[in-house]
């Protein structure tokens, strides 16, 4: 079974962002020691708008290895892990190798539950100023991913994330992105 640690642990306070001071917390900041993680989310971690959190979305999980293809695409491109609002980074787990109703144990503990795709918004191209990424995230299925939590208990960087159960294998998160995205009347 798949199993990596976690690289980094984030959460962020809502705070203006973009050009009219929109309410927003997509700027996460690293954390360490063990931080409760419930059905609504991690202690500490705030969401301006109800429709970005919730049980279906208590916890957002993007894979580091889509960092250095953002750099590659945009040489001035300069985020680093937090950068695109996740609450976990990691390498090892992408939405090519991740499917939907995956179930995790995060530590000894924590079991959480692939719940669906990020739908990215227009945050995520202002906040590298790079417009066109929310687009490319969609077209490259580098969107990202949330989970809903089954068993709660604190968590942190470090302990590791393993795959203890696949009830669908044929739906990665990568085929739900292009079939969303790219056929969506199909």
């Amino acid at each position: 079974m798949t199993k990596c640690p976690i690289e980094a642990l984030m959460v962020g306070r809502v705070q203006p962002f973009g050009p009219n001071g929109e309410p927003s917390a997509i700027r996460k900041q690293p954390v360490d020691g063990p931080v409760a993680l419930g059905p609504s989310g991690l202690a500490g971690d705030e969401q301006a708008y109800h429709t970005h959190g919730g049980a279906d979305k208590a916890l957002l999980h993007y894979a580091f290895e889509h960092y250095q293809m953002w750099a590659d695409l945009f040489p001035k491109f300069a985020l680093g892990r937090g950068g695109f609002g996740e609450n976990i980074s990691t390498h090892g787990m992408t939405e090519e190798t991740v499917c939907l109703a995956d179930r995790y144990r995060i530590g000894e503990e924590v079991i959480v539950e692939v719940s669906q795709p990020r739908q990215p918004c227009w945050k995520l191209g202002y906040n590298p100023r790079e417009r066109k990424i929310p687009l490319l995230m969609q077209e490259r299925a580098a969107t990202g991913w949330y989970y809903r939590v089954l068993t709660p208990g604190a968590i942190r960087a470090g302990e590791s994330i393993e795959l203890i159960e696949r009830p669908r294998p044929d739906w990665t998160l990568a085929r739900l992105i292009t079939a969303f995205y790219g056929t969506p009347l199909d």
